[in-house]
């Protein structure tokens, strides 16, 4: 768990991102999605949600324990993450897979430098 005071790089959530979001969680609860999409639109990705889960539950009309499920679900598979805890309320923030995904480029398979040989002179004799 990390103090609030820890500064986080802001990422774009773009429709590449929530597409491939919504295919790696094909498999979980539709409550579970509707949670996700609310955590990672209520704030810039990478910051800190400032709302109790109550309030995430009356926005999706869903119910707390409904939405509790889900967070618990979504920190298990590191969608989410406790950004950090005041008593017993946790705050979230997006989790170490969506920032992976936030971060993948197109060109992660390149090499990040190639190398070419000058040509070399004969030597003198």
């Amino acid at each position: 768990m990390t103090s609030p005071a820890e500064v986080r790089h802001e990422v774009e959530l773009t429709s590449e991102m929530q597409r491939q979001l919504l295919l790696l969680t094909a498999g979980t609860p539709g409550a579970d999605w509707r949670v996700l999409t609310y955590y990672l639109t209520a704030a810039p990705i990478g910051q800190t949600v400032r709302e109790v889960a109550k309030d995430v539950a009356e926005a999706l009309r869903l119910s707390p324990g409904s939405v509790s499920k889900s967070v618990n679900r979504l920190v298990k598979t590191d969608f989410l993450e406790v950004a950090y805890r005041v008593g017993a309320v946790n705050f979230y923030r997006a989790g170490p897979e969506v920032l992976a995904l936030a971060t993948a480029t197109d060109d992660d398979d390149q090499p990040l430098a190639t190398v070419s040989h000058l040509p070399m002179r004969p030597a003198e004799q």
